[in-house]
């Protein structure tokens, strides 16, 4: 089953919701189930007189919760590691950082690159959205907690990610990065390994499988879990495999026009566009 959050225009209204994609139809649920949490602790059936709305019609949201918990793992795969100079030699416990919600658009939007910056680089991974609240998970426990996988564009702004041996200022440029389309429901995507792979206009630039995380999916629930209490709609991005702009000779980063696809296996594929920041500037004496 694959769970989104939309909204449509109707008019100068816009309607958001959410419900379950058939297709080139999404079920709205929102009329009959109370939240989109609830729908990830508890998933229904679409029936057949709910209503229905062309995906055409649409924009994708992410599909997490409405004030999420967004846990990102940092040099999660071993390739990825070696190719970033800061990353630790065997690590014995994860690297984490965190992001804010607004930092993400839905797939279909494009992310922005932040006035003044050109190093908005990409970062394509698999993703757990959590569907049970929970605080020290076992791990062996960890998959009947998760909701399902979606896929995410966890870009970052280099310069300022290395402004510090900290990631938080580089990590959470608003509507940098992206999540979706929709999240495949964790009985349908299964525990077996997910390739993720990432394209830029086109060419493959990462790609590798979820069997080579250094920490895996449940371990990683466990981890984070222990520290600090999972609700539904909370995001764990697993880490980013080898191949990033920063890596390269020379440096290739997003830039305005470049379109980049996060392909999960069994879970979709998100894509987005790049765009240049307008910035607002306050009125004086307004």
């Amino acid at each position: 089953m694959r769970i989104a959050r939309f909204r449509t225009a109707a008019g100068p209204a816009v309607d958001t919701g959410f419900g379950v994609v058939l297709g080139d139809h999404v079920a709205r649920l929102d009329h009959r189930v109370a939240s989109f949490d609830d729908l990830l602790a508890d998933p229904v059936t679409p029936l057949s007189d709910d209503p229905r709305v062309p995906v055409a019609t649409l924009t994708w949201e992410p599909p997490i919760g409405d004030h999420p918990k967004v846990v990102c793992v940092g040099f999660n795969y071993a390739a990825h590691a070696a190719e970033s100079t800061r990353a630790p030699d065997e690590p014995s416990r994860p690297t984490l950082f965190a992001r804010f919600g607004d930092s993400f658009v839905g797939a279909g939007t494009p992310v922005v690159r932040p006035d003044g910056e050109d190093s908005l680089d990409w970062e394509g991974e698999a993703a757990l959205v959590v569907g049970h609240p929970g605080r020290r998970i076992p791990a062996a426990d960890a998959w009947s907690y998760v909701a399902g996988v979606t896929c995410v564009a966890e870009n970052s702004v280099r310069d300022w990610q290395l402004h510090s041996t900290q990631a938080t200022a580089g990590k959470n440029w608003h509507r940098s990065g992206a999540v979706g389309p929709w999240l495949t429901t964790a009985d349908e995507v299964g525990e077996g390994p997910l390739r993720v792979t990432t394209r830029l206009n086109g060419a493959v630039v990462q790609d590798d499988t979820t069997d080579r995380l250094t920490f895996g999916f449940a371990e990683l629930v466990a981890y984070v879990s222990t520290f600090t209490p999972l609700r539904p709609g909370d995001l764990i991005a697993t880490g980013t495999p080898q191949g990033i702009g920063l890596r390269r000779d020379p440096p290739r980063f997003l830039r305005p026009g470049d379109e980049l696809e996060v392909e999960v296996s069994g879970v979709g594929v998100l894509r987005h566009g790049v765009v240049d920041e307008v910035p607002a500037f306050a009125e004086v004496g307004a």
